[in-house]
């Protein structure tokens, strides 16, 4: 049966992680350094960076709302035509996926432009401890569903199958069509600075640096799974869920490795971010002069967008 966390998304092997926090003191190859917190330049860049993301993609509330908007899109139909199917249909309870994320960084797929300072490393780490110790949501009664028997449930979820809508009808209510289009220009700006000859000889050394740090990743794609690979022991082999306390050592140590890893990540990495930080600056300025009659535009599709799913959320009768 297909339920809410099944729509599709809009969003907009590893070494001895804790003898690295033995060698976080270790030399690094040309290209990258162990010099202290990025300045305050690099950290107004970040700022700007992040704001001007947040605008387009939308903030926590804005992604709030668009998600909400979707979920309704989405479910309202499938309850209606599972009524007219005579079947009681239950949609699962809205979940906002965004809950428990700090911030919005739509462009942090990029490496070059995740923050290296001991505030974002020490807060989140890689967030994987942070993903495994939260509290998965439970999931909804659906009574009508439950209480048939074996073919009933079969012929339920066939039903089901049959009364969910377009993707054309839900996909896109939550998100304004001028985002998408400003998100792609944003993205190709921060690509095509990433992407520079400049950048990409000091993101060269990473992998030797982390290697000198007894820690095998290419990249923080790499990393991340390094380290979600050191909580393995740790992990009910069903659920995929924490089988331990947080507060207990095992989970305690592996926290620490991953902070230790989240530390050499952004040591390797600084200096190609604040050179990225640094052909940004001028940049980010010209886009926004470039794009100011669309930005005041979409800040009022937002607000539509927050304005629709107060009054959608006011109609959910389930």
């Amino acid at each position: 049966m297909r339920r809410i966390a099944d729509l599709p998304a809009r969003a907009l092997a590893g070494v001895g992680l804790l003898a690295a926090t033995a060698t976080l003191a270790g030399g690094c190859a040309a290209g990258t350094t162990d010099a202290g917190p990025a300045g305050p330049r690099s950290a107004g860049v970040q700022q700007s960076l992040d704001r001007l993301a947040g605008q387009i993609g939308g903030g926590l509330d804005d992604r709030r709302a668009g998600q909400l908007l979707t979920y309704v899109a989405y479910q309202r139909p499938i309850r209606d035509c599972m009524a007219d199917a005579g079947f009681d249909y239950t949609p699962p309870r809205f979940v906002n996926p965004y809950e428990h994320w700090p911030a919005v960084r739509p462009l942090s797929m990029y490496d070059e432009i995740v923050p290296v300072d001991p505030a974002h490393v020490t807060a989140n780490g890689l967030y994987v401890a942070a993903d495994l110790a939260r509290t998965p949501t439970p999931d909804s009664d659906d009574p009508g569903h439950d209480r048939l028997n074996k073919a009933g449930k079969a012929g339920y979820g066939a039903q089901v199958d049959k009364c969910e809508p377009p993707s054309k009808q839900y996909q896109d209510v939550g998100t304004p069509a001028l985002a998408a289009k400003l998100f792609g220009d944003l993205d190709t700006l921060v690509g095509s600075v990433a992407g520079t000859s400049k950048v990409k000889a000091h993101s060269a050394g990473y992998a030797t640096c982390m290697a000198r740090r007894g820690i095998s990743a290419a990249n923080r794609e790499e990393l991340t799974g390094v380290v979600r690979d050191s909580y393995a022991a740790l992990l009910d082999t069903e659920s995929g869920r924490l089988a331990v306390a947080t507060t207990s050592p095992q989970f305690v140590t592996a926290k620490a490795g991953e902070q230790a890893a989240a530390q050499a990540d952004a040591n390797c990495r600084r200096a190609a971010y604040e050179l990225t930080l640094a052909l940004l600056e001028p940049k980010l300025a010209a886009f926004e002069a470039d794009h100011a009659t669309e930005l005041t535009r979409l800040a009022a599709d937002w607000a539509d967008v927050r304005a629709r799913a107060a009054q959608a959320e006011k109609t959910i009768d389930w």
